[in-house]
């Protein structure tokens, strides 16, 4: 599905929010899969002909953070689910996906996975979700040290300034018999200024949080699909720009960001048009096989 497509469904992206009583509500399960082109994602594994310069990759990392979930209604009534408590993934406001299981190339990550997302909802049939990718700005300056799950992982922690990472993705590529190219995806807020002193910034030039708009999706039937292929569509990873961070953390005046941007729907000075391929799409689920089991 292009980007024209994801996000131009009015249904989901303007229909009023209906309010709902917290006693009609049960646990909606969203499942989501990360993927690389037609192939599951797994620790270990490489995946050829990726990006602008048909690399092959090996990934070391696969997480992200989401928030701001809505379904959407047989009727068109755009629902916001909250997120059910369930530590260490949910806190209520913020929820982890983990795709990576700590094994072979992931040693750095968990051995826990987490490919799902359980929000409180009324009962009945859905026809679309949005969810907001990040941390939302209220939870993501301060003391990482003084955060319960999911917000205390210190490799998804920049600085109090900064802010979270709000994905992670790392990787190493090649091409033919040359060498390996390290090459990674940091996305987070940058430009986060405030008043000398401020034990938080005010502002983010760049607050970096991706809108997903996902029409057609019903969570009794379908899965988010996280395809790294589609991310990376536009991108060299066999490259980098000089005098600028390994692969993209985000900076806008690096390059190499330009299609991962352009892929979530971000804005960027380089990016590559509305026509990049989506990093996110629904699916049937068992349309791609599963590699780590339920990742529960």
């Amino acid at each position: 599905m292009s980007l024209l497509a994801l996000f131009a469904v009015a249904a989901v992206a303007t229909s009023p929010v209906r309010p709902v009583a917290a006693d009609s509500l049960v646990p909606i399960t969203v499942r989501l899969q990360g993927v690389v082109g037609a192939e599951a994602f797994q620790c270990g594994q490489s995946y050829r002909d990726v990006g602008s310069s048909k690399a092959t990759i090996t990934a070391s990392d696969f997480r992200f953070y989401v928030h701001n979930v809505r379904l959407v209604t047989a009727a068109g009534d755009t629902v916001r689910a909250a997120l059910a408590k369930q530590a260490p993934w949910q806190d209520g406001e913020v929820a982890l996906v983990d795709f990576e299981n700590g094994t072979g190339t992931c040693a750095n990550g968990t051995p826990e996975t987490r490919n799902e997302v359980t929000v409180l909802a009324p009962a009945g049939r859905y026809r679309g979700v949005a969810m907001t990718l990040g941390v939302p700005f209220a939870r993501n300056h301060g003391d990482l040290a003084a955060q319960a799950p999911p917000l205390s992982l210190s490799r998804l922690f920049w600085s109090w300034n900064g802010g979270y990472k709000f994905m992670r993705v790392d990787m190493r590529a090649t091409q033919g018999d040359s060498a390996a190219t390290a090459w990674v995806i940091h996305l987070g807020s940058t430009g986060c200024t405030g008043d000398a002193g401020a034990k938080s910034p005010a502002s983010c030039a760049q607050p970096n949080r991706a809108e997903v708009r996902l029409p057609g999706f019903d969570p009794a039937s379908d899965v988010i699909v996280a395809d790294l292929a589609a991310l990376l569509a536009r991108s060299d990873v066999r490259r980098n720009q000089p005098q600028t961070a390994m692969g993209c953390m985000s900076a806008p005046n690096d390059t190499d960001c330009g299609g991962l941007f352009a892929s979530l729907g971000l804005s960027h000075p380089s990016s590559t048009g509305r026509d990049t391929p989506a990093f996110f799409r629904a699916a049937k689920a068992g349309a791609v096989r599963t590699a780590q089991g339920d990742g529960r």
